[in-house]
């Protein structure tokens, strides 16, 4: 399942120099993410109410190929790359022409702990896990 999301760069996304500040492209991941799971019907006020859980970042692995500017236009990938008991592993990479691999701006990998209301670690639901990697 590979989940595109366009971002379009704004003047607050960029530093001085008009190029795109360096944290905000884990931002733009999360909002890819988080769209993800949204269309798949599993949005994160619903994965509290339904399920009692809610899904927490572990650690993010960055690398930056090259910059983005002002104005321009990216395409966010996201695929599911692996997934455990309690843990769930996403690759993403930012695009400016995501069918040309040479566009890469930076890629990443994501690893996301699925926790209870009391945030101690707890396994994902069957159901949950279902959707995720349905190619839908």
């Amino acid at each position: 399942m590979r989940h595109h999301y366009p971002i379009h760069i704004f003047y607050e996304d960029t530093d001085a120099a008009g190029i795109v500040y360096h944290a905000n492209y884990i931002k733009f991941m999360e909002r890819a993410r988080t769209t993800l799971l949204q269309e798949k019907g599993l949005s994160l006020p619903a994965l509290i109410d339904t399920f009692g859980i809610q899904f927490v970042v572990r650690a993010v692995n960055i690398t930056y190929e090259q910059p983005a500017r002002l104005q321009e236009e990216l395409i966010v990938v996201t695929e599911l790359a692996k997934y455990g008991k309690a843990s769930l592993v996403f690759k993403q990479n930012i695009y400016f022409r995501p069918e040309d691999l040479k566009t890469m701006i930076c890629s990443g990998e994501v690893v996301i702990v699925c926790v209870n209301k009391q945030f101690k670690p707890c396994a994902i639901p069957a159901a949950v896990l279902k959707e995720l990697k349905s190619e839908t």
